[in-house]
């Protein structure tokens, strides 16, 4: 735990934090029920800030998902050399 790097796990998560709102979005155009559909967009509008079914949109909410993975990836790694040191 001692050499995870606080960039290096910042990018991973940001990553996987794309992958999983291309996953949310591509669940998005899967849904037939109106009410689904309006409900799962507001969600994606909540936690993405400019967040919108289109390209744009998208591109907005995928810079999004990867700053929110990256500082959480980060603030994992930085806990983890100061909590889990071993003396």
């Amino acid at each position: 735990m001692n050499h995870l790097k606080i960039t290096k796990t910042g990018n991973v998560i940001g990553i996987i934090s794309v992958a999983f709102f291309l996953l949310c979005m591509a669940w998005g155009t899967v849904l037939t029920d109106g009410v689904l559909i309006e409900l799962h967009r507001n969600i994606l509008r909540i936690a993405y800030p400019g967040f919108s079914m289109s390209f744009i949109g998208a591109i907005t909410g995928v810079v999004w998902a990867y700053i929110y993975g990256w500082v959480l990836g980060a603030l994992f790694a930085w806990l983890c050399k100061k909590v889990c040191v071993s003396n």
